[in-house]
């Protein structure tokens, strides 16, 4: 799915937003819509590390190691990939986590990654849609 999507392309993001010190906002919410976190973007894209930043804070702030976690993120398959990387730091948490791409995302990934993370056939997920 990589070569399809703008929020994978770093350059492309850096060009773009160049002239501007605040390049957007990155942030989560409950599955009820209520901000949970938020990040101010300066001089910056959307990387990889904004979501691992985001999930560490959850995953500090809800420790019970029996409590799980679903994401749903435009790019939910890279970022799983990108977390199952034995050096990634969020690396001995993954268990606790369940991905989805955003419903309205999720129609532009191939079919093979709309099979694992579609919103609509991930258990738990419901009508919830991650927008």
């Amino acid at each position: 799915c990589e070569s399809n999507f703008k929020a994978t392309n770093q350059i492309k993001s850096l060009q773009k937003f160049k002239h501007l010190d605040d390049t957007g906002i990155f942030g989560s919410t409950c599955r009820h819509g209520i901000p949970l976190k938020f990040l101010n973007l300066r001089n910056m894209g959307e990387r990889y590390v904004l979501a691992e930043c985001l999930i560490d804070h959850f995953q500090q702030q809800f420790s019970k190691s029996n409590q799980k976690f679903i994401f749903l993120y435009d790019i939910a398959c890279f970022l799983d990939a990108h977390i199952a990387n034995p050096n990634n730091i969020l690396y001995p948490y993954r268990e606790r986590f369940t991905w989805a791409v955003s419903i309205f995302h999720a129609y532009a990934h191939t079919s093979k990654c709309q099979q694992k993370y579609h919103p609509r056939v991930i258990k738990s997920v419901g009508l919830t849609d991650g927008e």
